[in-house]
This record gives C-alpha cells, structure tokens and sequence, in this order.
C-alpha cells in the first residue's frame, strides 16, 4: 500500500499514521472528547480529557499521572481558536473544543502538553500532533509554532500529514473575506530522540 500526505477521511489518515509508524495501538489519547478518533482505530490503552463526558477518566494533558519515559505513543488534538469576540464563542468548534482567550495562553498552553508530552514518552516514542492554522484578523500559522515548539524539546519531526476538512466550518460570514479560509489541518508525527 502506498500512502500520500493528503488525505480526506481522518480513519484512512490516522491509520496510514499508526502503520507506517508500527504502532498497533496508541498508548494515551490525554485529549479524547468524544473519541471521534476511534471509530476505524482501536481505542487508546489510557485515555480520558480535561473535561471529560460519557464517564471517561479526567486527565489534564499538563500535568500527566504517568511515569517519565514510560508510553511508546500519545496523540494530542488540543483547541486551535482564540480570542473570544464578536460570536467566536457560539462556534460549534469553540463551544464542544474550547477557544483560547488569546494567542499567548494557545502557545503556553502547546507548550506545556509538548512538554509533558516528551517526558513521558520512552526514547523513540511517537508524538502525533493534530493542528490547525487559524485566521481571525490576522492569520496565525499554529502548524509552524507547534513545529518549533516540539523542536525546542528534542522532537524530530518524522512526518506531517494534511487533513482536508469540511469547508465553511469556522467563519464569520459577516465579514469581509480578507484571507484564505483554512479548510485542512496538520498531523504531525514526532519522534522523541
């Protein structure tokens, strides 16, 4: 089988991710949500989310319960929206996701899971990273700083995948279009070394 780097249906994207990385199942999914993740893929052997719903465990991506150098793989999809105004906050994705109150706490906040992200990750482990940029008055390239950030820890980055995503689905339409709307996200594949 040969794989690409666009890809239309997350399943087919993730999939390609976990073969081509060996990895039969993830070991922590910190962010799971709704586990929307999971619909073609086995479920993480240890998941929950910060504010979790259907009865799964409460786990802050910021400060993890598990040992340094511990878990072969872990797989991040936190929030990419911030600063609330006008209805940025009545966004589906903002209110089910979260949105960040600006973009220093978005940065801080990368930071700080990346961060936990590598100390619990054994020596070859694999980070996947799902990203999106993000334009409100000003595009803000989040995939570049996630790139950096993960960098500054000692991350190789060992692949990046595009994700296209339903169009149409974070805008105000209210305004005039100054920007390319961002219709794709990134699955960045890490290495700890």
């Amino acid at each position: 089988m040969v794989y690409f780097s666009v890809f239309d249906n997350e399943q087919e994207l993730l999939n390609a991710i976990l073969i081509l990385n060996n990895i039969d199942q993830i070991d922590l999914d910190p962010m799971f949500f709704k586990g929307n993740f999971y619909k073609k893929i086995r479920l993480p052997k240890i998941y929950g989310d910060l504010n979790p719903i259907n009865n799964i465990p409460n786990i802050d991506a910021t400060d993890l319960n598990i040992l340094d150098n511990s878990i072969n793989s872990i797989i991040l999809d936190p929030p990419f929206m911030f600063g609330i105004h006008g209805k940025s906050d009545k966004y589906y994705s903002s209110k089910t996701h979260g949105i960040f109150k600006n973009y220093n706490s978005l940065i801080e906040t990368y930071t700080k899971i990346i961060s936990e992200a590598y100390r619990v990750l054994r020596n070859n482990g694999i980070l996947i990273f799902k990203c999106q940029d993000y334009t409100d008055t000003k595009t803000s390239l989040i995939h570049c700083e996630v790139y950096n950030i993960a960098k500054s820890f000692g991350f190789y980055a060992k692949d990046l995948a595009i994700l296209n995503i339903k169009r149409g689905k974070v805008y105000n339409s209210k305004l005039k279009q100054r920007h390319l709307r961002k219709s794709h996200s990134y699955f960045f594949v890490f290495k700890k070394e």
